[in-house]
Parts: structure tokens; C-alpha cells; sequence
């Protein structure tokens, strides 16, 4: 099982910023939205992932990461 931490997803987020050139505020606002979109899914089965995961509370890109990592198996 792979896990990130908050620094690894710091990182993380710092590196793939750089990698479309553009800035860290700029990426984590885009990884943000797409957060909110899953979110407000329309989708059940994702509305039902997504509060088992989180409850009621919106994570910011570095929570999500690591939450979600913990849930991938290889």
C-alpha cells in the first residue's frame, strides 16, 4: 500500500505545478475545482465515496492526496 504524507504531497504538488508551467497557487486551485466536481457528482456511488473519505468537510489538495493514497492498492 502506497501512502503520502503532507510533505510528499507538498512535493508533489510543487513538482507537477512545475512540470505545466504554472505556479503552485495556480495548480492547486485547478487540483481544488476538480475536487469540488467530485464532490458535487451526480453520480451516487461518487457522492458515497467521497463522504465515507471526507465527511461533510471540502480537503484541500495536499488532505486529498493523502487520503486517497491510502486508498490505492498495487
Amino acid at each position: 500500500m502506497m501512502k503520502f504524507s503532507k510533505r510528499d504531497s507538498k512535493k508533489m504538488i510543487k513538482e507537477m505545478a512545475r512540470l505545466h508551467g504554472l505556479s503552485v497557487s495556480e495548480f492547486r486551485e485547478q487540483i481544488q475545482g476538480k475536487i469540488i466536481d467530485v464532490m458535487n457528482s451526480d453520480d451516487p456511488e461518487q457522492q458515497a465515496e467521497f463522504k465515507r473519505l471526507f465527511g461533510n468537510s471540502i480537503p484541500g489538495p495536499e488532505e486529498f492526496i493523502c487520503v486517497t493514497s491510502r486508498q490505492l492498492k498495487f
